[in-house]
């Protein structure tokens, strides 16, 4: 039997009173996903800032080729490839954020009972490289970007986004609840560059 590993920190950002919103106590969930369904040993609950139901839904919609741009320059200066945006991942990752959101928790399960596996497998991604990061916090693309390109040795994200058999992202989010999907090479994967300005 397969079974899922699960890591749990809490990283809380200073920020000037004018965008205090932007970064209140963020706390992620790694999840490394085998290529089949998994039992999940042991996951800790994570306590959150959750909003209250019936709360006002925030404008704020992270610009995921942005955050993508500033990661692909850290891997730049670490000789890694750039990642790639994974259109389908991302529908996958928004729905199950949306989820979280109405359910008022952050879990890798979905409300259904079904697992990350599950969701890729109905988006046509079938890559043995898949990566789930699960947030709460952020809504601001600097400081998620902030976050996920600082080298802590704690920092999981920083491991997955900078890991040489990680070819491309996708992203979802809903009312400050984020989730982060890395995959790897599959041969029907469906990816696009991301689209990086000048002032990227």
């Amino acid at each position: 039997m397969t079974t899922s590993k699960y890591k749990h920190s809490v990283r809380r950002a200073a920020v000037p009173a004018s965008v205090l919103a932007a970064a209140l106590s963020a706390v992620a969930l790694l999840a490394s996903v085998p290529p089949v369904h998994a039992a999940v040993p042991g996951l800790r609950a994570a306590a959150v800032d959750r909003a209250a139901p019936g709360a006002v839904r925030q404008a704020y919609y992270p610009n995921v080729d942005r955050i993508v741009c500033e990661v692909n320059k850290e891997r730049a200066n670490r000789g890694l490839a750039a990642l790639l945006i994974s259109d389908p991942v991302s529908d996958a990752a928004r729905r199950h954020a949306h989820d979280m959101a109405r359910m008022g928790r952050l879990t890798p399960t979905g409300s259904d009972g079904r697992d990350l596996r599950a969701r890729l497998n109905d988006a046509n991604v079938f890559s043995s490289h898949i990566l789930e990061y699960l947030f709460f916090g952020y809504n601001h693309d600097g400081y998620f970007a902030d976050m996920a390109t600082d080298p802590d040795p704690k920092n999981d994200i920083y491991k997955g986004l900078m890991n040489r058999d990680t070819v491309a992202v996708g992203v979802g989010y809903e009312n400050r609840y984020w989730d982060v999907v890395l995959v790897g090479k599959h041969r029907r994967l469906v990816t696009r560059p991301p689209a990086c300005g000048a002032g990227s």
